[in-house]
């Protein structure tokens, strides 16, 4: 008697949250593991993933309330990018391609899931100071994802930050 076993995966995901004011309104949340799965390794650091931009400059945007804190951080050259976020403790791995025009188009990819940013290079006044309109600009990397509204600010390291607190309600630099 022969005997034969079926199995099937199935492939299930979320609804998509809908358009937020904030791209940070809503984390980047990773995708969860079964508990009968093998756990999986953890990711390595960037700069052993992607050799290919190692030596790129780090763009970073941070994202600080009293309940979240999220660091976003950007690395592209010659046609290749990492997109490090983290957030809660946990850091997911994002490794694709770049390509440089007259925006810069990020498509990147981690185990479980796909994202892509549209980046326009732009001028911010910023400073340490909250919202400070009288800085002297510098240059940031304005990054809008499909489902936000306004961009997310890529700065040089250590980065621009959208800090809503006692002290600030706006954008910053990030502290040395």
């Amino acid at each position: 008697m022969r005997c034969s076993l079926l199995l099937t995966l199935v492939a299930c995901s979320s609804p998509a949250s809908p358009p937020a004011e904030h791209p940070a309104e809503h984390p980047v949340e990773p995708a969860q593991v079964q508990q009968d799965a093998a756990p999986e390794p953890p990711p390595p650091p960037p700069d052993a993933a992607a050799p290919a931009v190692v030596d790129a400059s780090q763009w970073v945007f941070r994202y600080s309330t009293k309940d979240r804190k999220e660091t976003w951080t950007l690395r592209y050259k010659d046609g290749n990018a990492v997109l490090v976020v983290e957030t809660g403790g946990r850091q997911m791995l994002y490794l694709g391609g770049a390509a440089d025009g007259p925006t810069l188009k990020i498509n990147v990819a981690s185990g479980t899931a796909k994202m892509s940013l549209d980046c326009k290079h732009a001028k911010r006044s910023l400073s340490a100071k909250c919202n400070d309109s009288k800085a002297k600009p510098i240059e940031v990397l304005d990054c809008y994802h499909k489902d936000f509204k306004t961009p997310m600010p890529f700065g040089p390291a250590p980065g621009v930050e959208y800090v809503v607190d006692a002290s600030c309600n706006g954008y910053r630099l990030v502290p040395p």
